[in-house]
């Protein structure tokens, strides 16, 4: 027992000794990634030029500026105990041919090897999306590097990235813990749906198709805004959602969790603040290769502001309130579907993640024409609210 014991004791002690940075780096002399934005770059245009480059032949990148790529890292010299326990944030900026090409300049720019072990932000620019050869070589790099985390989040924006990444925050002293914060809070913010590296990658490596938050710059306040989505097809950019159809976006997938909603009675608005959405998708038929598909939507909430003098104080306007939300917002969504089919032709409601978990032999059948097959399909959305609370009015 007594030698177990030794043996034991003596493993720890070495364990002290032979210990210490698997790649011999010390941390002081490291660059933490937490923000990586990719723009294109300005010779990205000569891509054409570029295709009549034989892999045979001695190739020098002096000349190609196909990407811009922002690496943003907090100002370690500003942790100090007096100054709190957050750092501005600084940059690199790097004018590359690909993304292995940037982080070698980026090193050369620096005197600290970088790592994106801590990076929590991917910013990729609105006009990089106009060139899908481009956004395949940049997704290839992201999902080989190791170091980065698949909870890391993904947006676009619109406008150069370099602009994002600069901007300060008044509530944040730098740009990504201000981002991450409003995307974390969307749970009570319907506008916005978050996208994790993890879930950006298993989409666009799917289909190529994908809804990312999108980053505007507020030209009347001077802020950032997260409100508006874009719409990713077959890796290239569609066009733009705003901040209400994101909202709808996110009832029809089942990841809406809150938010409010209006009607008008009277000439009054009445707001309902939603507090727990639910959906369930129904197949009704298929004939003749068109798919008849119900999406069923529960609400429940309360009544949040209407009219002095005006009260609820019987069943029957109740249900009246309700019924008047019901086909409101069974319209408002129905629209939405009926825009997103014939005018962007993508399946932004999930129905063929539906199709495929839920009813394979159907999905095997439409699969390979799933696209026109959608565009063509009748959905019907179907709403029901509950009105639980009316508030506190006296």
């Amino acid at each position: 027992m007594n030698k177990k014991v030794f043996i034991g004791f003596f493993i720890i002690i070495i364990s002290f000794f032979i210990s210490g940075c698997w790649d011999k780096v010390e941390i002081d002399k490291r660059i933490f990634v937490s923000t990586l934005g990719i723009d294109a770059g300005e010779d990205i245009e000569r891509k054409e030029e570029i295709k009549e480059i034989k892999s045979n032949e001695p190739f020098t990148d002096n000349y190609i500026k196909k990407l811009r790529v922002v690496y943003g890292y907090p100002d370690v010299s500003e942790l100090k105990p007096e100054k709190g326990g957050e750092a501005k944030e600084k940059n690199i900026t790097i004018d590359s041919y690909s993304m292995e090409d940037a982080y070698t300049k980026a090193i050369s720019k620096s005197s600290r090897d970088i790592s994106f072990g801590h990076l929590k932000l991917l910013i990729l620019s609105k006009d990089l999306f106009q060139y899908p050869d481009t956004i395949k070589e940049v997704v290839d790099y992201l999902q080989r590097e190791p170091a980065i985390t698949r909870d890391m989040l993904v947006v676009a924006c619109d406008g150069e990235v370099k602009n994002y990444i600069d901007f300060e925050p008044d509530t944040e002293k730098n740009l990504h813990n201000y981002i991450v914060g409003l995307i974390e809070n969307s749970d009570r913010n319907s506008n916005i749906i978050p996208i994790s590296f993890n879930r950006f990658m298993q989409e666009i490596n799917e289909e190529g198709n994908i809804i990312l938050p999108l980053l505007t710059m507020s030209k009347s306040e001077k802020g950032v805004e997260l409100s508006n989505s874009c719409i990713i097809k077959d890796f290239k950019f569609e066009n733009i959602l705003s901040s209400s159809q994101t909202a709808g976006i996110k009832m029809l997938t089942g990841k809406y969790k809150s938010g409010n909603k209006v009607i008008y009675k009277d000439g009054h608005p009445i707001d309902l603040l939603i507090e727990n959405a639910e959906k369930k998708n129904v197949l009704k038929s298929k004939s003749d290769e068109k798919l008849n598909i119900a999406i069923n939507i529960s609400l429940e909430g309360q009544i949040r502001g209407y009219y002095l003098g005006k009260e609820f104080i019987d069943k029957d306007t109740l249900k009246e309130i309700e019924e008047s939300f019901n086909e409101s917002i069974s319209k408002e969504l129905e629209r939405l579907i009926e825009s997103t089919q014939k005018k962007y032709n993508a399946d932004l409601t999930d129905t063929g993640k539906y199709l495929k978990k839920y009813h394979p032999s159907t999905w095997n059948k439409v699969k390979d024409n799933w696209g026109e097959i959608y565009k063509d399909a009748n959905i019907e959305v179907n709403v029901k609210t509950y009105i639980r609370r009316i508030g506190a009015i006296k």
